[in-house]
């Protein structure tokens, strides 16, 4: 390369090219993300270690295994089905509070897991000088969009599973919505999405849960009662949209609603038409990769002739082995369907 030039200068000249290259390399340890407030947030050129509670936990698992999730809450930790997928989880230290309370991180815990990013935007980690990337999870774009960024995020082999994921995501919503596009609203059944305990906790307009009513071929009660985003209603509130339907994403609300006198006058309640939403690596009606199964689980529940070829037990056992690189057994596959607490 330098035959033309005398020997020591062309050593001189190598040795500038390699402390360029060396400069250049060092420059290239940080790159920059849009995170879902449009922020554009630096982070490692290379992040292997995560911190992410919820639902987060969930796509960071989904997308690049347990190594990257260094801390997380104890939501996850003691999901069952998540840790038998996911030993490991066990020992991550739950170092944030229940999903959806905001500000509720044990920060000296935080600093000990060292991790090179935490999904989710909160002002008193960015003060410690780590990096948080902002998320939304309201409704089935937006579900694609964090599925992407946290593979991007990770980088590698994540960005190849979160495309895997999305065109999975979109296929499988095109499919449902199109069978049920053309149900006129008479023939949907009305459905309350009982969240939490006490069951009186839901979601309105352009909600997940919403999204899903819809595409399964049903009508969100509490949408068409003038409710937006998540709120409690009073049981005053359910007698009047008087419900076909009740699906529950808790076990004790599943309970609750089907001893509970002053349920009883409800549609759903003596029709015997309240159940329990299914629960795997994370709850199916929540904010979260999974959710995609509850579509056609309630499809099939809300309009059984029109999806009697959709095998929701082979669906979930697909899915599971596709994108948790794992084998369902029959009894498991009951457990998810079937939760007992």
């Amino acid at each position: 390369m330098f035959g033309f030039l005398p020997k020591r200068f062309a050593l001189r000249v190598t040795f500038l090219l390699l402390c360029a290259g060396v400069a250049l390399l060092s420059a290239q340890t940080k790159r920059t993300v849009t995170d879902l407030s449009g922020r554009k947030v630096a982070i490692p050129f290379s992040v292997t270690r995560v911190a992410a509670n919820g639902a987060l936990a969930q796509m960071v698992l989904m997308l690049g295994g347990e190594g990257p999730l260094v801390a997380t809450g104890s939501f996850v930790t003691r999901n069952p089905m998540l840790v038998k997928i996911y030993p490991g989880v066990r020992n991550v230290p739950a170092i944030f509070g229940p999903p959806g309370e905001k500000s509720s991180v044990n920060l000296e815990l935080l600093m000990k897991a060292r991790p090179d990013v935490v999904f989710g935007e909160d002002e008193s980690i960015e003060a410690l000088g780590i990096p948080t990337v902002a998320v939304s999870l309201l409704n089935f774009e937006d579900i694609r969009k964090t599925i992407t960024l946290v593979g991007e995020v990770l980088g590698g082999d994540a960005q190849k599973r979160a495309t895997a994921f999305c065109n999975y995501y979109d296929s499988t919503i095109e499919y449902m919505s199109s069978r049920t596009v053309a149900i006129p609203e008479s023939k949907r059944p009305k459905v309350f999405y009982a969240s939490g305990d006490d069951a009186l906790s839901t979601e309105g307009e352009k909600s997940i849960s919403d999204s899903w009513i819809h595409a399964a071929g049903g009508v969100n009660v509490a949408a068409k009662g003038g409710v937006k985003d998540r709120r409690n209603v009073s049981l005053e509130e359910i007698m009047r949209w008087d419900p076909d339907v009740i699906i529950a994403n808790s076990f004790r609300g599943f309970e609750k609603i089907q001893s509970s006198s002053a349920w009883a006058p409800l549609r759903a309640v003596r029709n015997h038409r309240v159940y329990l939403a299914p629960k795997g690596v994370y709850l199916w009606p929540v904010r979260s990769a999974e959710g995609v199964l509850q579509i056609p689980w309630t499809a099939v529940l809300l309009h059984p002739s029109l999806f009697k070829s959709v095998d929701i037990r082979a669906v979930t056992r697909n899915f599971y082995k596709r994108f948790y690189g794992y084998a369902l057994s029959d009894a498991e596959i009951d457990r998810i369907l079937h939760p007992t607490e």
